[in-house]
């Protein structure tokens, strides 16, 4: 395909007028190839008033906004609804985030019905906390991605950008292309309500899943803040830190080897995570930081990177400008970013074909567009006498090479949403996710793959390649995030695959992504964490070894951005008949969602740092401390209303009578003062109370979900979010429900995650047309794999 191809969403017209709430939504989009006309009231969105700012100019909007049209509209005139019903009457997508009570979205999608209305609210339209005042810190405490975040004997740490938001916009792009597929063989549009809680909910390291099953056997689960320990563990060195992070083996000898083979580390028991937890504080953690602290973090990461070892440096956003690697992959831009920035640009989250689909455009001026008219596209003709609502995917095939979190993750979504997603294993080397704990299923493996297929198969066979390129044959996708160049060396890279199959789509995920000098190195998501800065800024203000979290973060999420690409890049070949290869670099993902940071960084070098819990945008602000053992509530204060409403909901003490309190500025200078005295009135409440008080009065505040708190909360389960399995190798527990519910695109499929092999010779017999002799034969060969236990 040649490099200068089409964008995938080309000829697709988007109206946005979401404003904070999943304002990444339309970027995506736009960068897919969408026409992005952002709808602004005529003083501009709100979201133009949200720091980081540059100079006027808030970054905040300028990066989440890159290559959109801006229209201003009085919405309280007719003539502003009218010529705002003619736009929607002109485009494919609608994206807002209005209250509940704000719109009637039916009675607009019968006016447009082959509209795609996508509603991003911060704990969606339906459930009791829809009217929820929130903010991007309050909706990462409620979700489930604070309570692991930070270390013991300080508050949960919050983490840098906008975390919910982004995620819940990529969430909603990736529902809206999927209901663009839907609509392409239905002609009906449908509204798609999309819950920021939840989106996030999805993302919190399967805390429901794994929760729930150890609650059902009677063990215990530990919600602890343990920073970045023991697992994902960080080490001082000469000029900083890394991230060492040894999961099996192979991994434990390598580092082992380095070390010089020290006596006391030769028991066999410490081959395993287990083993050497026991050991980790007194032996291992001082040994390590001696060896480490005469070195630099970049030549530690090289070395360790040439023996095998998941090793990154932990990089400021200054340290990540200056970086080869992003220089080489181009992942950033100098152009301007908006009217009088001119800055290094996070260039977007995908490439296809070699050919990033980097932002097109600066983010525009008020009302820039105003006079051009928005003319009438080519649209799909609305459906008559629609058939019933069925899965988008359904007759989809797709090949799931995917390991730990990412590539599952992607299978997951088009699995549950109706594609056969095939999970291609063999116990010579296994997801690692499904072998870690010893057994061939857990938890956290069930949630990602869910609803798919197992197909048990060597590749290292001659066999096994013939029998896998058959099914490429057949298949649409195919998912792989392995290290890079893993499936060339087995003969699958794309130019083989096309071959076989011109029509497939290959959606790719690496670390470091594919090209430039670190491309071979090996990691897992916190790995990339370190590398694109983010862990670096998730510190307290004092700095210091950042104490971050212990979440995979990006994983989930990198699947998520994967799955939408994939979906896009099949619009693309329904209209011209090709596939394509898409690829997501990991850490390319964390560098997009701290994109206004970085710029930041590259106007003015330096002037980025770790804020901790606290915020530019106002204060009180931050993570209290409630009643009872480690109950905590977020709080943040937005402006002068809010503070007002928080005196009056708390009784108007004498302490917030303060002059000093009155203007934001004023709180903001005395934000230690006036955390200490709101620390007093919260640690006298419940953190339920806490919420409930301060939310009666539109203050955005809410409690920290743990997971032992989801399976019985009642806006979780008002939406349907806790779902409920018998998962085989498991038994009793629960997969996170939906984050988005769509009037024609049914509730996701739940239905557990297979065994390994378990449906490899049906697979056989159905696709392949080979009799049950042949597969017999093939498993005594070690060709095929089935599930333990079965026989011929």
């Amino acid at each position: 395909m040649a490099s200068n191809r089409e964008r995938p969403l080309a000829g697709i017209r988007v109206i946005d007028s979401a404003d904070e709430n999943g304002e990444l939504c339309g970027r995506l989009l736009a960068d897919l190839g969408a026409e992005v006309i952002r709808v602004e009231p005529v003083d501009g969105a709100a979201s133009r008033r949200m720091p980081p700012f540059h100079g006027d100019t808030s970054l905040y909007f300028t990066v989440r906004n890159l290559g959109k049209k801006s229209v201003t509209l009085d919405m309280q005139s007719v003539e502003g609804r009218r010529r705002f019903d003619a736009m929607l009457d002109a485009a494919d997508v609608w994206i807002e985030s209005h209250r509940a009570s704000d719109l009637n979205r039916r009675e607009i999608l019968e006016r447009h019905p082959a509209l795609i209305i996508t509603s991003i609210t911060p704990f969606g339209l339906t459930g009791p906390y829809r009217d929820y005042a929130a903010t991007d810190a309050v909706l990462v405490a409620m979700s489930g991605l604070l309570f692991r975040s930070g270390v013991p004997g300080k508050p949960p740490l919050l983490p840098p950008g906008a975390l919910a938001y982004d995620i819940a916009g990529t969430t909603a792009a990736f529902a809206t292309v999927a209901a663009l597929w839907d609509r392409a063989k239905t002609g009906r549009g449908q509204h798609l309500d999309v819950s920021v809680l939840e989106a996030a909910a999805q993302t919190s390291d399967w805390a429901l899943p794994n929760f729930s099953a150890t609650k059902a056997r009677g063990g215990q689960y530990f919600e602890l803040r343990m920073g970045s320990a023991p697992v994902y563990t960080m080490y001082p060195c000469a000029d900083g830190y890394v991230r060492l992070i040894i999961l099996n083996p192979r991994q434990w000898r390598a580092m082992r080897a380095w070390l010089g083979e020290p006596q006391a580390l030769q028991a066999d028991h410490f081959d395993h995570l287990l083993g050497r937890m026991s050991i980790q504080t007194d032996i291992l953690d001082p040994m390590f930081a001696d060896f480490f602290k005469d070195k630099t973090k970049l030549a530690l990461a090289r070395e360790a990177q040439r023996r095998g070892l998941a090793m990154t440096p932990v990089l400021s956003p200054d340290e990540v400008l200056a970086a080869d690697h992003f220089t080489e992959r181009k992942t950033f831009r100098a152009a301007p970013a908006a009217d009088g920035v001119n800055g290094r640009v996070a260039d977007g989250f995908f490439i296809l074909d070699g050919q990033r689909l980097g932002f097109t455009g600066r983010a525009p001026a008020v009302g820039e567009h105003d006079r051009e008219t928005v003319a009438p596209i080519a649209k799909a003709a609305p459906a008559v006498n629609s058939a019933p609502s069925r899965y988008p995917f359904a007759g989809l095939r797709v090949l799931d090479f995917g390991i730990g979190g990412v590539g599952v993750e992607a299978g997951r979504l088009l699995a549950e949403y109706g594609a056969d997603v095939i999970k291609i294993e063999t116990r010579a080397h296994p997801d690692f996710i499904r072998a870690i704990f010893g057994s061939e299923m857990n938890p956290s493996f069930a949630s990602s793959s869910r609803c798919k297929r197992g197909f048990g198969l060597n590749l290292r066979t001659a066999a096994g390649l013939e029998i896998i390129k058959r099914l490429i044959a057949i298949s649409d996708v195919v998912i792989e995030n392995s290290a890079t160049g893993t499936m060339e060396r087995l003969g699958l890279g794309f130019d083989q695959m096309r071959k076989i199959n011109p029509r497939l789509v290959l959606a790719s995920s690496q670390l470091m992504g594919a090209t430039g000098p670190w491309k071979d190195w090996i990691g897992f998501g916190p790995n990339s964490r370190t590398a694109g800065a983010m862990t670096w800024l998730w510190n307290f203000p004092e700095g210091g070894m950042p104490p971050g979290s212990g979440a995979i973060h990006p994983d989930h999420l990198a699947g998520r951005v994967l799955a939408l690409g994939a979906v896009a890049t099949l619009l693309a070949r329904d209209r011209h008949g090709a596939g394509g290869h898409l690829e997501v670099a990991q850490v390319e993902v964390i560098i997009g969602l701290l994109a206004d940071l970085m710029l930041k960084a590259s106007l003015a070098p330096g002037s980025v740092s770790p804020q901790g819990n606290l915020s530019a945008r106002g204060a009180p602000w931050g993570v209290y401390q409630c009643a009872g053992n480690e109950r905590w509530c977020v709080i943040t204060i937005r402006n002068d209303d809010e503070w007002r409403r928080f005196r009056t909901a708390i009784g108007d003490p004498e302490w917030t009578r303060s002059s000093e309190y009155e203007t934001a500025r004023g709180r903001i200078d005395a934000r230690a003062e006036l955390d200490r005295r709101v620390t007093e009135w919260t640690s006298a409440h419940t953190d339920r109370d806490v919420t409930d008080i301060l939310q009666r009065a539109g203050v955005p505040a809410g409690f920290m979900m743990y997971a032992s708190d989801m399976p019985a909360d009642p806006h979780l389960l008002a939406r349907g979010y806790p779902q409920a399995v018998e998962q085989p190798g498991v038994g009793a527990m629960m997969f996170e429900g939906p984050a988005f519910h769509a009037t024609s695109i049914p509730a996701p499929i739940v239905a557990p995650a297979p065994a390994l092999g378990e449906h490899t010779r049906e697979i056989c017999r159905t696709l392949l047309a080979m009799s049950d002799a042949d597969v017999s034969k093939l498993v005594a060969e070690g060709v095929l794999e089935e599930a333990k236990g079965t026989g011929n």
